[in-house]
């Protein structure tokens, strides 16, 4: 028995040092490791078309620069429809501000009645209320530097996705030779493996996110929703992070048209995402995206909590990829199988579901025969 749990041991230690020593490095060095990372993804996805300008003639710098400035030019077209959306939202503020004083003051009253409250105390409640939601200096001062620290932050990824498209024979050098000549085919096979997962999951989830966000629109637009193509949008991106976007979603499309139409629009806007979600999560997802991420539920929310609240909402859209690409490493890696197993699917739990739909249409062919 000794024998066993000091082998247990010893089979774990490596592995957990390893995750301990990467926490703790993503931690600390979040503001240089999260643009190498978005920009890791980028290339990842940007290989196909620099690859064909490389075979066109053109030389590797100069086909990585025009498969950037691809890329750049889609963003800006996406980005140019969204902060037209924006602007329109931002010019109707004032009557979301007027809209939202008419709510409150109704649930004023209401509460009043409900719990016997004073105005005096009401008023007091109000007050506080409004004071720590009103913009103040620190507040603007705050919005600024973040707005730059984002325009900062896509030049470094822009540089970055450049300089990895162009070096990328030697980044892939460099893995080989930390191994022994005898492990060069597992890391050309990790290598491989990663760029096909991660550029079959982003390609999958960008139609998907297309899909959803035309589903979406259609739909508020049937329903009168004023904002429809902004929320539309919003949604669709807010439906990349899993199991926890579409409430977010909801939450978020619920506030904005609570403020702007009726009560009847919200709960049809409300219905319309929960039907767009579950069509998409059972069909779409299986469909477009396909078996490429093969991570069960349970691994999908730790990895997107625990990546969210180490490097924030970059990190809640990384996770997947950051995950799809763990689980690779894992497979391939005899000291890091066992993590790949829990990360994975439960075929068990498929193959044993089926018995139980047979035996429901069974009983109904059984039914109706009678």
């Amino acid at each position: 028995m000794v024998t066993t749990t000091s082998s247990v041991y010893a089979k774990l230690l490596p592995p957990l040092l390893c995750f301990s020593l990467i926490v703790i490095l993503m931690s600390v060095g979040q503001a240089v490791l999260k643009p190498i990372a978005c920009a890791g993804l980028l290339a990842i996805l940007l290989i196909t078309p620099c690859r064909l300008f490389e075979r066109a003639g053109f030389p590797r710098g100069i086909a990585s620069l025009i498969s950037l400035l691809l890329a750049l030019v889609i963003f800006i077209v996406m980005f140019y429809f969204i902060s037209n959306s924006i602007i329109q939202f931002r010019n109707d503020i004032p009557i979301l501000i007027e809209r939202i004083t008419d709510t409150l003051t109704t649930l004023e009253l209401w509460a009043q009645k409900k719990f016997d409250l004073s105005p005096q105390q009401m008023k007091d409640i109000i007050e506080s209320t409004r004071t720590s939601v009103t913009p103040s200096t620190t507040y603007i001062i705050n919005t600024i530097t973040e707005v730059s620290s984002t325009v900062f932050m896509s030049i470094i990824i822009a540089i970055y996705t450049f300089l990895l498209l162009l070096y990328r024979g030697l980044i892939v050098q460099f893995f080989v030779s930390l191994f022994a000549k005898q492990h060069s085919e597992t890391v050309y096979g990790i290598v491989g493996k990663t760029r096909y997962v991660i550029k079959s999951y982003i390609v999958g989830l960008f139609i998907e996110m297309l899909v959803v966000a035309a589903a979406n629109c259609t739909a508020f637009f049937l329903l009168g929703v004023k904002y429809a193509l902004l929320l539309g949008i919003i949604s669709a991106i807010l439906n990349v992070v899993p199991y926890l976007g579409i409430f977010i979603a909801c939450v978020l499309c619920t506030l904005i048209t609570f403020t702007t139409n009726s009560p009847s629009t919200v709960a049809g806007v409300i219905i319309s995402l929960i039907i767009v979600h579950m069509i998409d999560s059972n069909v779409l997802m299986a469909k477009i995206v396909g078996s490429k991420v093969k991570l069960n539920a349970l691994a999908s929310i730790i990895g997107v909590v625990f990546f969210s609240a180490v490097w924030g909402i970059v990190g809640t859209f990384l996770a997947i990829p950051i995950m799809a690409i763990l689980k690779v490493i894992f497979d391939d890696v005899e000291a890091f199988r066992p993590f790949a197993v829990i990360m994975g699917e439960d075929t068990s739990v498929k193959s044993a579901s089926k018995p139980v739909f047979r035996k429901i249409a069974e009983t109904v062919r059984r039914t109706t025969k009678k």
